[in-house]
């Protein structure tokens, strides 16, 4: 038999029963309650409507499909400080976040910064006109740490943050990286107010993370540009070229590299969301581990002289492998307090409260070329 016939039955048949379903119910309304009972219908005509649609609509659905659960929702906590002396720029921070996932699961991660580097400014001042022009710039190094414990539900997350007693409850995972972050800006201002105004970030790192038996190799690289513009009666501000957070990783376990991903995020399609991806390529495939021989061949990260290897990784990930995309609502209140001085050196303190939370709006998901299949098991 012809599996696509196979699968058309199995479709009539769900169908059917679910008309079959909803009459039964439907006569038994009187007896359990209209509310519980339209309830149990609509959660199960929106199944049955998603199985006819070809998406993933369970977490079996997800297992068979290689999709892990999704980040349903995700709360950042923390603060960052960074002092600069004569030009030399020490910091310190510390973010609690707690992740929860579409099958009940609770993932809290402690990351801590340590960052050390330089900074250089020129600015014209003229007076009593109020006029000020300046250019700036700063490169500091990062050494990023953490560690992540997965709990089987919120329960016991919260019973561990109320604790935090870390030596006590051995890390799922632990990782650490090390960076550069470049910035610099230029600025004319009347009266302490900014007229126009350009800034651009470029940052780059390399990490690893360990644990469940695998060991993931990685590089991040960003770059964000933004424009303040004046208008007589308006002031607005403009992205200009971005590629957003943009990373590739090599995880290996006990038999070998087993796989090799790609995440980037953006700004989402309506303000105040994020949109995620990550593509993911099994390498235990021979025929995908041959066309990432080259890559594997060099250490990261890799010279640029490797794009089109990397570009063809891509493409072949993009054509067999598994892709998924997440949309969320982002609520950012972190507040930033910075005071500084400029007398021929630099001298400031930077304070940084970290308070973001995220929430799923929307999921989708490619698997080994299909068409797009909506995560309905997320989203239920």
């Amino acid at each position: 038999m012809d599996p696509r016939d196979s699968a058309g039955q199995a479709t009539a048949e769900y169908t059917v029963l679910l008309a079959l379903v909803a009459a039964a119910l439907a006569g038994a309304g009187a007896l359990i309650g209209l509310h519980t009972i339209g309830d149990a219908v609509a959660a199960t005509v929106r199944t049955g409507i998603c199985i006819v649609g070809g998406d993933v609509c369970r977490a079996s659905d997800a297992e068979a499909a290689g999709l892990e659960p999704c980040t349903v929702g995700e709360r950042a906590l923390g603060r960052e400080l960074v002092v600069t002396v004569a030009s030399l720029r020490l910091g310190s921070g510390e973010v609690w976040t707690a992740a929860t996932r579409s099958d009940g699961s609770v993932v809290v991660t402690k990351a801590r910064r340590r960052s050390g580097g330089g900074a250089i400014g020129i600015g014209v001042e003229a007076s009593p006109l109020g006029l000020e022009f300046g250019v700036k710039g700063k490169l500091d190094y990062a050494l990023d740490s953490g560690r992540a414990w997965e709990f089987p539900d919120a329960a016991s997350a919260a019973r561990f943050l109320a604790d935090r007693d870390e030596d006590r409850v051995p890390p799922t995972v632990r990782f650490g990286e090390a960076g550069a972050v470049l910035t610099g800006t230029a600025a004319v201002k009347v009266g302490g107010a900014t007229l126009t105004g350009l800034e651009a970030t470029a940052e780059r790192a390399s990490g690893a993370r360990v644990g469940r038996g695998r060991t993931t190799l990685y590089v991040r690289a960003k770059l964000d540009s933004r424009a303040k513009l004046w208008i007589p009666g308006d002031s607005r501000s403009a992205y200009g070229p971005s590629t957003g957070d943009v990373m590739t990783e090599i995880t290996s376990d006990a038999h070998g590299v087993r796989e090799i991903a790609f995440r980037t995020a953006k700004r989402g399609p309506r303000p105040g969301q994020l949109t995620e991806w990550v593509g993911r390529l099994d390498l235990r495939d021979p025929a995908n581990r041959a066309v990432v021989e080259p890559l594997l061949s060099r250490r990261l990260p890799w010279p640029p002289g490797i794009l089109s290897d990397l570009r063809a990784v891509v493409l072949r990930t993009a054509q067999v492998g598994t892709v998924e995309r997440a949309v969320y609502a982002v609520r950012d209140e972190s507040g930033e307090f910075d005071l500084a001085t400029r007398i021929g050196i630099a001298f400031g303190v930077e304070a940084d409260r970290v308070d973001v939370d995220k929430r799923l709006v929307a999921a989708s998901a490619w698997t080994s070329g299909s068409k797009e299949r909506v995560r309905e098991d997320c989203l239920m």
